[in-house]
């Protein structure tokens, strides 16, 4: 697993098949918007039949971001909140990148295919996205 830190503050998770031990690994803080876990369970291990509950008052103010890259590769340049460039991370197939918080850029190397998921609600590019004013690498 490669952190993405900066002022020691995490920005980023990439995250790769090897990171994966056997059992049940959450990389992901309790507190942040997604809960990210690399799950290996044995053969013949088996997860009882459940649904998960409803929580009032849970609020999600910042959105979070996982993309797994099914195929091809991308460089990711990360942004501070100030809007200033500190990172860049190449992301290739068969890895996942987990953004926590700050802002990106994404350039594609070649034809890729991506899985995204992201906290919701989504309200409309309007109000989920602030564009920055910086210069990717």
């Amino acid at each position: 697993m490669r952190q993405v830190i900066h002022d020691n503050k995490t920005y980023a998770l990439v995250l790769s098949v090897d990171d994966f031990r056997p059992g049940v690994r959450f990389v992901s803080e309790p507190e942040w918007a997604l809960q990210v876990g690399l799950l290996m369970p044995p053969a013949g291990h088996a997860i009882d039949a459940h649904a998960h509950l409803p929580h009032d008052g849970r609020e999600v103010r910042l959105t979070q971001e996982f993309l797994f890259v099914i195929s091809g590769s991308m460089e990711v340049d990360f942004f501070n909140e100030p809007g200033q460039l500190f990172h860049t991370e190449t992301v290739r197939q068969g890895e996942a990148l987990y953004q926590i918080q700050g802002g990106h850029a994404f350039r594609f190397i070649k034809e890729t295919r991506l899985l995204e998921v992201k906290s919701g609600p989504y309200f409309g590019r309007e109000k989920d996205k602030r564009f920055l004013d910086a210069q990717s690498a």
